[in-house]
């Protein structure tokens, strides 16, 4: 049960994504999330998360491909796969961070 609570939002964020439905994806974070790149990045303040949520992610319809989910603790999950956007492919890393059955931080771990 421990290990649907922490992939849940995920796996709903993963959904919402590849169905390319604005208000899912939203609904999957915590006011107060965060976003980051790399694995020493500095995070991003929550509203420049919001803003990046949807210049990066919502409008240039960002998706996983074939998403893997590796749960590291309690509360937060690994995602791989292929990642892509308008104009944009990379392998995905991502590690989010789920508190309260919302995303509270993602980190893209290129």
């Amino acid at each position: 049960m421990q290990d649907e609570n922490v992939t849940k939002p995920v796996k709903k964020l993963m959904g919402a994504m590849q169905e390319k439905h604005a208000e899912h994806i939203r609904a999957q974070f915590s006011k107060t999330a965060t976003q980051a790149y790399g694995t020493d990045g500095t995070m991003k303040t929550p509203e420049e998360t919001r803003k990046w949520l949807e210049s990066d992610i919502i409008s240039r319809q960002g998706r996983v491909e074939n998403p893997q989910y590796t749960i590291i603790n309690e509360n937060q999950v690994v995602v791989k796969g292929q990642y892509s956007s308008r104009g944009y492919s990379s392998k995905a890393d991502f590690l989010f961070t789920v508190e309260n059955g919302l995303i509270t931080r993602w980190r893209m771990r290129y």
